[in-house]
């Protein structure tokens, strides 16, 4: 592993001079940056990865750095720390994920967590450069697999952490992760691999289970809504089918809203559809072959002869948005990890297999982790010893089942034993109606990852700066002052457009909210129903 000197520095330092004094303090760092930027910038650079090239705006005065890491002899991974000013530092440290294969530095999540949270904020290319639906970076050989695995992320923190000292004279007083999706997964790897590494860890929608989420992403479109099949289901396919499901379940939490609050409690009849009910429109009604098709996926992944549950499947609801991923085409992670680490291929090539043949790859896979990518350890306790893990998913998730989520949190029940105290340290907050990490007929902004300058629309910031709407204040009130947040007011602005103002609100809980009284606008008509 390597060696970091964490040697007091005397005193702050200009930030041209962390192009000399870092090298000094950390091995096998090749910088390419050390540069202030003032005030109300617009940051851009040409050499951003494919996924991460949206100028970012508005941004606070700070201090650019930027450095590769040589991991091996053979790998490498790009990182950079933005600094603020010593007058406007919060005394924090954050650091933010990436989505799916996505490689690069990501420049467009750091600039909200600089601005307004006045972290130092950090962001790895996590050992590549690729589009976050390209897996082909595997073809570069076993230790970028591990760069992208883990190392690139825990290493960036590292290293950061020297960056801030050596930049401010002090070391940061708390460290927080930020992330959604992929970011998510490698928030939760974070947690059950270096404890010790941040104090509070915010993972949404996380994909920390890569090799069961890669099978079912590949076997749902691939097998079951295959294309040029009869069963094959399309655009207006799922918005019939969505339509119906919400005429069936939108009023089971006691309101009419355009939001399945939970959609455990739904189940679908989508026989109303059918081509073989005599008033059907021969034209856009459903056959039996597509009907089968919405209920498998729907339905858990199992083991073909054994049963075995192996990963769920997408709630009602999910079906509706515009956004929903199993169009047939599967997303690129998916056959990519299985082509490129699992059956190991050394040249581009297109994924196929049977069932039969992705099952037994699943089972490789699970015995050999390729690049210890899978985030699944439950056994956490030396983290929630002293951290705070906050997570939470759209229950409407379009991309990774909602109930992935689910099943992560209670695998960690179990395996500590069904800990009485577990919400002390860990809470998961449902998201009804959400997508995947925002999105949908939902209050998804609440001060998560992922947010926007107001000139990009506001996406995910919070309407209210304070803890009650704010997920990051809320972590951090937690995490420094122990006060877990019971609820989380998510907003929905108008045309998706903060400046707009408030469509409408609803409170989040980590359990369920259900519509009590008043006005369904208003985040306080909802109250919390703890499920059991």
């Amino acid at each position: 592993m390597v060696a970091v000197s964490l040697a007091k520095t005397a005193k702050a330092i200009a930030c041209a001079d962390l192009w000399r004094v870092a090298p000094t303090l950390l091995p096998s760092l090749e910088v390419y940056v050390a540069q202030s930027y003032p005030a109300n910038t617009t940051f851009s650079t040409p050499f951003a990865s494919v996924g991460y090239k949206t100028p970012v705006p508005n941004l606070s005065a700070f201090c650019r750095f930027g450095a590769y890491i040589h991991t091996s002899n053979t790998s490498k991974t790009q990182f950079e720390v933005w600094l603020p000013l010593e007058s406007e530092w919060s005394g924090r440290f954050a650091m933010v994920g990436n989505g799916g294969d996505a490689g690069g530095v990501n420049y467009p999540d750091m600039g909200m967590p600089l601005s307004k949270y006045h972290f130092a904020v950090a962001s790895t290319d996590a050992g590549h450069n690729s589009s976050a639906g390209d897996g082909t970076f595997a073809l570069n050989g076993t230790q970028v697999q591990i760069d992208f695995g883990y190392r690139s992320v825990h290493l960036t923190a590292v290293y950061s952490k020297a960056i801030i000292k050596a930049f401010y004279g002090s070391s940061a007083k708390y460290n927080y992760w930020i992330g959604c999706s992929s970011g998510g997964k490698q928030g939760l790897k974070e947690v059950q691999m270096y404890p010790h590494e941040f104090d509070g860890v915010l993972a949404g929608a996380a994909a920390q289970w890569w090799t069961h989420l890669n099978g079912q992403t590949y076997r749902i479109n691939a097998l079951v809504n295959t294309i040029n099949s009869t069963g094959h289901l399309g655009p207006t396919d799922y918005a019939a089918i969505g339509k119906l499901v919400m005429s069936q379940c939108d009023a089971l939490d006691g309101l009419k809203d355009g939001i399945i609050t939970n959609p455990r409690k739904c189940k679908p009849d989508l026989s109303p559809l059918s081509c073989s009910v005599a008033s059907a429109n021969q034209s856009s009604c459903l056959t039996p072959a597509k009907l089968d098709t919405m209920y498998k996926i729907y339905a858990n992944w199992t083991e073909s002869t054994t049963g075995k549950w192996l990963f769920p499947g997408f709630e009602p609801g999910a079906e509706a948005s515009p956004a929903f991923s199993v169009n047939g085409s599967p997303y690129g992670p998916g056959p990519d990890f299985f082509e490129y680490q699992v059956r190991n291929r050394t040249t581009v090539g297109a994924f196929q297999a049977n069932v039969t043949e992705l099952e037994a790859l699943l089972k490789i896979a699970d015995a050999t982790d390729p690049g210890q990518t899978n985030a699944i350890d439950g056994y956490i306790s030396s983290f929630l010893k002293r951290g705070k893990l906050l997570t939470y998913v759209g229950m409407a998730d379009t991309l990774i089942p909602s109930g992935s989520s689910i099943w992560y949190y209670e695998h960690v029940r179990e395996s500590l034993k069904y800990p009485k105290h577990l919400g002390d340290s860990y809470r998961l907050f449902a998201v009804p109606g959400m997508n995947h990490c925002s999105g949908g007929n939902a209050a998804y902004n609440f001060g998560g990852p992922g947010q926007r300058a107001d000139v990009l629309n506001g996406t995910s910031q919070s309407s209210t700066f304070d803890k009650k709407h704010d997920m990051i204040l809320a972590l951090i009130d937690w995490t420094e002052k122990g006060n877990a947040p019971d609820e989380i007011i998510g907003t929905k602005y108008v045309n998706n457009t903060r400046s707009l103002g408030v469509q409408f609100q609803r409170k989040l809980y980590p359990a369920e909210g259900l519509y009590v009284s008043g006005d369904p606008n208003s985040a306080d008509s909802f109250a919390c129903q703890f499920k059991g």
